[in-house]
C-alpha cells in the first residue's frame, strides 16, 4: 500500500488559512499538519506554533504567505523537505480596491467568500502534490 504525502500548512499563527488549507488536503487523501511560524506579540494571545517535530515529519511544507518559507528556514532545520509557496491572506486591508464591498463582511462570511476560495484557486495548480 502507498503511503500518504504528509503535509504541513503553515500561516503566520496557525490558526486560520493552514487550518483550512489542512483540511482542504485532508479531504483530497493526504496526511496533514498545521500551524503557525510567528506567535503574537501578546503572549496571553493563543496561536498554535508548528515545531521541528512538525518539520521533520513532513513531505512538502506549504507556506500560505511567501515570506513565511524565510521565517521557517531561520527557526527550524527544514532539511530536503519540498516547499511550496503561495500568497493567500487574510486581511480585509490587505484585499484589492476592487473588492472593497468584502471588507463590510463579519470575520467569517469574509473567510468564507475571499479567503477559503482564494487558497483553493492557489494551491490547484499544484495538484496532485508530488514529493518529487
Amino acid at each position: 500500500m502507498k503511503e500518504k504525502i504528509k503535509v504541513l500548512a503553515v500561516c503566520s499563527k496557525g490558526l486560520n488559512r493552514s487550518k483550512y488549507l489542512a483540511e482542504y488536503l485532508g479531504r483530497k487523501g493526504y496526511k496533514t499538519r498545521y500551524g503557525g511560524a510567528e506567535g503574537f506579540e501578546d503572549p496571553n494571545m493563543k496561536w498554535n506554533p508548528i515545531s521541528q517535530e512538525d518539520v521533520d515529519w513532513a513531505d512538502i511544507i506549504i507556506t500560505v504567505r511567501k515570506r513565511l518559507k524565510d521565517v521557517l528556514q531561520n527557526k527550524f532545520n527544514i532539511g530536503k523537505n519540498k516547499f511550496i509557496e503561495i500568497n493567500v491572506t487574510d486581511s480585509k486591508r490587505l484585499i484589492p480596491e476592487a473588492l472593497a464591498h468584502l471588507k463590510e463582511l463579519d470575520y467569517i462570511s469574509f473567510q468564507k467568500k475571499w479567503t477559503y476560495p482564494q487558497l483553493r484557486k492557489a494551491i490547484k495548480p499544484f495538484l496532485p502534490l508530488k514529493i518529487k
